[in-house]
């Protein structure tokens, strides 16, 4: 038997440098729309390096492409995100996509959203 229990409301995760993220709960139509953004920018990407990548560069910027995706589509506000002149950056969804340029932000922010996912998955109940 599957125990329905994923968040139905934003919650806050916090990030490493003192960054906090209000999350959206990620649904099937996030995760889709993610990988649909993902794809789409992967395939420029790969136009533009002339039709082929390096399969490890590859796997990589499939990677990074899928958490700016999910950035842009789960992230609705964030904290102590700051511009070079150290004033608060108001949140944006281009923006929150550039978070995810800093390796550290992109694994925890991955962990955190999909963190309830797992969970159901760990209780056996995926």
């Amino acid at each position: 038997m599957l125990k329905l229990d994923l968040p139905t409301e934003p919650y806050w995760a916090e990030m490493p440098l003192g960054v906090r993220l209000r999350i959206k709960p990620v649904t099937t139509a996030i995760v889709s729309a993610a990988q649909h953004r993902a794809a789409r920018l992967g395939r420029e990407a790969a136009e533009a390096a002339g039709g082929e990548l390096d399969p490890d560069m590859s796997r990589g910027l499939a990677f990074v492409l899928m958490a700016k995706a999910l950035a842009r589509f789960a992230i609705e506000e964030w904290e102590g995100v700051a511009g070079p002149d150290g004033a608060a950056l108001p949140f944006s969804p281009d923006l929150a996509e550039r978070l995810m340029d800093i390796e550290s932000m992109a694994s925890a922010f991955w962990d955190a959203a999909l963190k309830p996912i797992q969970a159901v998955s760990a209780e056996g109940n995926g």
